[in-house]
């Protein structure tokens, strides 16, 4: 009863979500969605802080470190060869920093770490919403981001339905303790079916298959970013990355599976459009 409960929680907190979504589009077009975008990376960013370096005390090297991410985020929604630049400079910039802030103490391994955390944050929250982002300045833009947040939100939907009913062996329980193979299968079937709801009413002068392969594929890569997210969770000993949607947790609980295939829906459209060049 708790689990649908649960369930419930989550659906509504969604509702919400997609209503403001919604809302910003109405009032504002592709800009509003854009906002909405660039709102998720600054949250996204901050909760991504906390997971990686709750255990930092210095406020200058955080401060760099959302600076920087956000820098990228920038430079890459703009031209991703720029972003790409970019993405290398914060990176160059915050081993300087670490190197030159905390080698008094002597401690290599902190630094590595460190190192290695902020290339994987400026990645993950500056690189992979970029890509996103870009969705909406693509020929057909608003439709190619609704089939985005389609086949990851419906994977992610059934994925739980799948795993509460017929949920017996387990994927990764080191992991992510309650996911399962039956789960799964059912992910990618819901990620499948919304391909197919999106090439009838978004796409329909286009070839299905191309629509069921790229949606089954984009929800199969998902599910790896809640399995990241989630590492990254168990790593730093936290439930949620936040508190700012009732039963997903934070920005990050609910985008983990569209940051991770937002570029493979993006390589899609740009095979496709080369397709029919």
């Amino acid at each position: 009863m708790t689990t649908w409960k649960s369930f419930l929680t989550r659906a509504v907190s969604a509702l919400i979500a997609l209503a403001l979504i919604i809302g910003l589009y109405v009032s504002m077009g592709i800009n509003g969605l854009k906002i909405a975008v660039g709102f998720i990376v600054v949250v996204g960013t901050w909760e991504l802080m906390g997971i990686l370096f709750h255990r930092e005390k210095s406020v200058f090297l955080k401060f760099l470190f959302m600076t920087m991410t956000l820098a990228v985020f920038a430079a890459s929604i703009t031209s991703l060869s720029t972003g790409s630049i970019i993405y290398a400079i914060a990176t160059i910039v915050m081993i300087i920093a670490v190197l030159l802030s905390s080698h008094k103490e002597g401690n290599l391994e902190f630094m590595a770490s460190f190192h290695a955390k902020s290339a994987l944050g400026l990645f993950y929250m500056g690189l992979l919403p970029s890509f996103a982002f870009r969705l909406l300045d693509q020929s057909y833009g608003l439709s190619w981001f609704i089939f985005l947040l389609a086949v990851v939100f419906a994977g992610d939907t059934l994925a739980y339905v799948f795993g509460v009913l017929f949920g017996k062996t387990k994927i990764m329980p080191s992991v992510s303790p309650k996911k399962s193979w039956q789960g799964s299968v059912g992910g990618i079937v819901g990620s499948v079916l919304a391909g197919l709801v999106c090439w009838l009413f978004l796409f329909p002068e286009h070839r299905l298959p191309m629509f069921l392969v790229l949606g089954g594929l984009s929800g199969f890569v998902g599910q790896f970013g809640d399995f990241f997210e989630s590492l990254l969770k168990r790593v730093a000993d936290v439930k949620d990355s936040g508190k700012i949607m009732p039963g997903h947790g934070g920005v990050l609980d609910r985008v983990d599976g569209v940051l991770f295939a937002s570029p493979v829906v993006l390589a899609g459209v740009l095979i496709l459009s080369h397709l029919l060049s």
